[in-house]
């Protein structure tokens, strides 16, 4: 994998249109974590998973950075990089990418692996852990975009 995960393709929605005719900012999230799902089962990560463990995925922490708007029936889809992996979490980032190449929005999140029955993070399985471990490597070599660990703050 030389580029990182790229998600099927959405469409955005009636129903997420604004009063100002655009994307509201709060489907940015839904496409991002929509996408996600789509890397996730990659690791086998998905609902079969949580109902056959009691283990699932929460997001501890997830930034947005709106850079172009979105309008009724534009069509975007989600980059998937790992960052950063360890026994419980991993760091990563996305990009929402419109059909004709432009970026739309960036995320940074950190997610964890909960048991429910605490709930409590705690250590992936290791075939889990060797599929992240593995997007891992393949996403090394990858720039890290300039945005990741930014603090936020108006620009003077």
């Amino acid at each position: 994998m030389t580029a990182p995960y790229l998600s099927d393709f959405m469409e955005i929605q009636p129903e997420w249109i604004d009063f100002n005719g655009h994307l509201n900012m709060a489907y940015y999230g839904v496409l991002f974590d929509q996408s996600v799902d789509q890397a996730f089962m990659e690791f086998g990560l998905g609902p079969e998973y949580r109902e056959k463990t009691g283990f699932t995925t929460y997001s501890a922490e997830f930034h947005i950075r709106y850079l172009r708007e979105l309008h009724l029936g534009d069509r975007v889809r989600s980059s998937f990089q790992i960052l950063d992996a360890g026994p419980k979490s991993f760091h990563f980032v996305q990009e929402l990418i419109h059909e004709d190449g432009w970026v739309a929005a960036t995320g940074e999140g950190i997610t964890l692996h909960v048991d429910q029955s605490g709930p409590r993070v705690a250590p992936y399985p290791t075939e889990i852990k060797q599929k992240i471990d593995a997007m891992a490597a393949a996403h090394a070599d990858l720039p890290v975009p300039e945005y990741v660990g930014k603090p936020m703050a108006i620009r003077r």
